[in-house]
């Protein structure tokens, strides 16, 4: 046995140091809408052409239903309590129409602490979001943020990681910085959605969606569905100008999307739209073995006349 030690250690060895180069795989979840504001299905890897700082890149694309890993970060302090009513009664819908049948979610409140009240792989969505309750004035929503990242990391790579904020787009009293989140997303594929609910003395902007006949079961949905409105919507999050509010930065650097609301009707459609947007998207990937950190900018080309396309914009390669 001693003899045959000897052997194998003497031919690593001969075999030298092994050289491991990493590998960075960047995701891309991508919606399509043809010209007449809808989506377009029925796309293969080859109708696209993605551009990593101007390199075209080698994608794959996942046609298997991928399972969705999401964390919702919900605000509860006395600035949101007449709403926090709304929120309650919505668990059934974002077991439904957002997570699905094979998708996992976790529970997070803010206001002055940050509270896990449902982890991954236990309780129930819905059980965890009757329960809430509001108190104080501090609304730590990027330390509940940093804290929804860290549970995502842990979730199996090949599942979507989403991030749901339901709140206001404000913070108060949060130790991490927005540029910290912002990069800690691009960071991680973490794709960043916001139900936006109004503050006091700002303008409230208005999401109307008629999103009648879907199916609540968890299932797939309809293709065709006319989206159009969900267009302006990803628009208005890309055209984020600097001084923009936290949600509007997280949104369009991650590419997800900003929806408001303020009645429970509209709380549920717009659950329902991101629903619709998390599974119509082609999940476009490819992997990026390079030395070059920093910011990486993205483009996503695809042949279709006259289509428009909404995906992440980049992603932060670290150094390590």
């Amino acid at each position: 046995m001693n003899v045959l030690w000897l052997a194998v250690a003497a031919l690593a060895a001969q075999q030298g140091p092994i050289i491991r180069v990493p590998v960075h795989l960047v995701n891309l979840p991508t919606l399509v809408f043809s010209k007449e504001n809808r989506l377009v299905p029925g796309l293969q890897a080859t109708d696209f052409r993605v551009y990593d700082n101007g390199n075209l890149q080698k994608v794959t694309l996942d046609t298997a239903s991928t399972a969705v890993s999401v964390v919702l970060a919900i605000q509860v302090n006395q600035d949101v309590r007449e709403y926090v009513p709304f929120i309650k009664k919505a668990g059934s819908v974002v077991e439904a129409l957002l997570v699905g049948d094979s998708g996992k979610a976790a529970v997070i409140t803010y206001g002055g602490d940050i509270t896990v009240v449902k982890p991954f792989d236990t309780g129930d969505v819905q059980i965890a979001l009757s329960k809430i309750s509001t108190s104080g004035r501090l609304a730590r929503m990027l330390d509940a943020g940093h804290r929804a990242i860290t549970l995502l990391k842990e979730r199996p790579a090949p599942r979507d990681r989403i991030l749901l904020f339901i709140g206001q787009p404000m913070d108060s009293g949060s130790e991490v910085t927005l540029g910290f989140l912002k990069e800690q997303a691009e960071r991680e594929n973490v794709s960043i959605h916001t139900l936006t609910l109004p503050e006091f003395g700002k303008a409230f902007v208005s999401d109307t969606f008629s999103l009648q006949g879907l199916p609540r079961d968890g299932g797939g949905f309809k293709a065709g569905v006319d989206l159009g409105k969900l267009i302006t919507v990803l628009n208005r999050s890309s055209a984020v100008e600097k001084g923009a509010d936290p949600f509007s930065v997280l949104t369009a650097a991650t590419g997800g999307t900003q929806l408001h609301f303020r009645k429970q009707k509209e709380l549920e459609n717009a659950i329902a739209t991101i629903g619709v947007a998390l599974r119509s998207a082609y999940l476009l990937s490819y992997s990026r073995g390079s030395i070059e950190t920093g910011y990486h900018s993205i483009k996503v080309e695809v042949n279709v006349p006259g289509a428009t396309v909404h995906s992440r914009p980049g992603y932060w390669l670290g150094s390590n």
